[in-house]
């Protein structure tokens, strides 16, 4: 068990030593059992959890609420990044047709031209050289801006698909937290203990989920976007567009 797992697993054990009875001696007897029993064994073990079943439950539903606000804080985290994709899918559309739209004007433009300069495109008269400028930049946004709609399409999917996941993961981490309260009060009331076995494999289901609610969700391989082709390449580009 690493570090990080033991600081979260102690850290309930400590704040119950004086609420917790674990024997029949005065309180400050009490109090050196669970700091020797801290201090032979920092992991819940079969014999830890059977000599201490009381404060493992509530240490475990302790766990279950850090988990529910994890939880918590991330859908807040996956929700406001659906919307910025949402919106920027929105944007680099309106990008797209803008820019297709100049790209028509500017090829109609130049076949009624015939091989006159300069050609005037939207009212502005443009030479061979700025025509190619304004062509390239404008096919270059074209595709920046498709590159960018699927980019974000994947992340505000990944986002809406992971929501529903935390959503699964909270119902069953409260289904879970209910359990170990009942075991809780059971024990406290000194009726029967469920099989370490259970128990166990509920401190196996948190464990996992602490794991799986730690990876970050933002986290996408999405290509660099900054990328220039060489001049020749995109000269090339602007030719065959005009004359396809």
């Amino acid at each position: 068990m690493n570090k990080l797992m033991k600081m979260v697993m102690l850290t309930p054990v400590v704040a119950l030593a004086d609420t917790v009875v674990i024997s029949d001696s005065p309180t400050v007897v009490r109090k050196a059992e669970i700091r020797e029993a801290i201090r032979q064994d920092s992991t819940w073990t079969s014999e830890n959890i059977q000599k201490n079943p009381y404060l493992f439950l509530q240490d475990q539903i302790a766990a279950c609420d850090r988990l529910k606000a994890k939880i918590e804080a991330q859908n807040i985290t996956l929700i406001r990044m659906e919307k910025k994709a949402t919106r920027a899918v929105k944007e680099s559309e309106e990008i797209k047709t803008r820019y297709e739209k100049f790209l028509a004007d500017a090829k109609a433009a130049y076949k009624v031209a015939n091989g006159k300069w300069p050609v005037s495109v939207n009212g502005y008269d443009l030479d061979e050289d700025e025509l190619n400028d304004k062509i390239a930049d404008a096919m270059e946004r074209v595709e920046l801006a498709k590159k960018e709609h699927k980019d974000n399409e994947a992340i505000a999917k990944k986002a809406s698909i992971r929501k529903g996941v935390l959503k699964t993961k909270k119902r069953d981490l409260v289904s879970l937290r209910m359990k170990l309260v009942q075991q809780a009060e059971q024990v406290k009331m000194n009726a029967a203990l469920a099989e370490i076995g259970d128990l166990k494999a509920a401190l196996g289901t948190i464990q996992d989920m602490m794991i799986e609610i730690d990876e970050d969700p933002t986290k996408l391989s999405v290509e660099d976007l900054t990328a220039e082709d060489p001049n020749a390449k995109r000269n090339k580009k602007v030719n065959s567009f005009l004359n396809d």
